[in-house]
């Protein structure tokens, strides 16, 4: 009789209720829960191409249409132990799957989040702050693997969110304690796992140590990160949820779900730090990726932010449009657009509150930032 072997589990509720399987020859399989009779737990398997069983992972294929299209020449129905140690005999049945009453409900995705809390005691053993990624690209359908410019533009964006989260935080702080912190080091994560099995997963650790009572001042951050990926699977939802939080912070959200969605990859994450009781879990699948950025997009100045400068005016090139401004904190320069506010009449060494706008150009293939004031208005002060 043939047998499958477990290989992980997709969905578990009081046991593995979705699972992943291989045959003796490397065939797919998925198994979905089922009680017929009521009372005896056994599973409908059926067998997946590669490609279609990385879709269900990724959360961009329906687990009934999934059951149904593989199920209509062949499916299997079996018991299977709860700890799935040894190998599973399949049970052939006659048939079309569609018609016995045993598929779920339309309407389920998988949407997996971390099944353990293995982040937290990586973050306890580390005495760091923690992070685990994991992302399902197209090209782990068939392999473990992932293009190098997907893993590198993926952590590159992730490290960017969480440095304008970090700052979206900061600005919340009072001046004194601010002052406090090291905003170079603060939001910056190393690398510590490059990969490891199952989906590209990859462990990253916060640069900066924690606290004394093992506190990191990078979890603030994330809880911010956390609180826009909680509602992606409803766009409404998330739309107010993001304009709550507009500007770099916004953008560079708005960015990584661009990536995910261009890439065809499902993402998700999960962080801990050590004083914690537990891990903070979020993802989010290609397809929802996709939907947001379509809603996202369409909101105006969504990445912007707005600054307001008070200091002594220094100069003004009229060429340029470059002007500068020495504030309490050191000189500022900006520029002005083409038709924005004339600076005709101000005085060299005069007092002004300049309103400005704040936007990020970046580097193709760098990823690099660089930020440019542009003023709004100004009035004497």
């Amino acid at each position: 009789m043939k047998t499958i072997t477990h290989e992980a589990t997709l969905f578990w509720y009081d046991g593995p209720q979705v699972f992943e399987a291989r045959d003796a020859i490397g065939g797919h399989y998925v198994a979905v829960a089922v009680e017929q009779p009521p009372g005896v737990s056994r599973h409908v398997v059926v067998g997946l191409p590669p490609v279609e069983l990385h879709r269900l992972r990724a959360g961009a294929l329906d687990l009934r249409a999934c059951l149904v299209e593989a199920g209509a020449e062949e499916w299997h129905l079996t018991p299977v132990d709860a700890d799935l140690a040894e190998p599973v005999p399949l049970d052939l049945q006659a048939g079309s799957l569609e018609e016995t009453g045993l598929l779920p409900d339309e309407g389920f995705f998988l949407h997996p989040d971390s099944p353990d809390e293995s982040t937290l005691v990586e973050s306890r053993a580390r005495n760091r702050l923690v992070m685990e990624l994991a992302a399902e690209p197209p090209e782990a359908a068939t392999e473990h693997r992932i293009r190098l410019d997907t893993y590198l533009e993926i952590l590159g964006e992730v490290q960017t969110l969480v440095r304008h989260a970090y700052r979206s935080a900061w600005r919340k702080l009072s001046k004194d304690y601010r002052g406090m912190l090291d905003q170079d080091t603060g939001p910056m994560l190393d690398v510590v796992v490059p990969a490891s099995g199952g989906s590209f997963r990859v462990l990253l650790e916060a640069t900066q140590a924690p606290n004394l009572i093992g506190e990191s001042e990078l979890a603030r951050a994330l809880r911010r990160v956390d609180a826009l990926f909680e509602e992606v699977g409803e766009p409404d939802r998330a739309l107010a949820t993001v304009r709550e939080h507009r500007g770099h912070f916004a953008g560079s959200y708005l960015r990584l779900l661009r990536v995910l969605a261009e890439r065809e990859t499902s993402l998700r994450y999960s962080w801990a730090e050590p004083s914690a009781d537990g891990a903070s879990h979020r993802s989010v699948t290609s397809a929802e990726a996709d939907r947001l950025v379509h809603v996202l997009s369409e909101v105006s100045n969504l990445s912007t932010e707005s600054v307001e400068l008070v200091g002594d005016f220094e100069k003004f090139n009229r060429a340029s449009g470059l002007w500068g401004l020495l504030t309490e904190a050191g000189k500022v320069q900006g520029r002005i657009r083409d038709g924005g506010p004339s600076l005709d009449g101000l005085e060299v060494g005069g007092r002004y509150r300049f309103s400005c706008v704040e936007e990020i150009d970046r580097t193709e293939g760098t990823g690099r930032e660089r930020r440019t004031l542009y003023l709004e208005g100004h009035d004497p002060v």
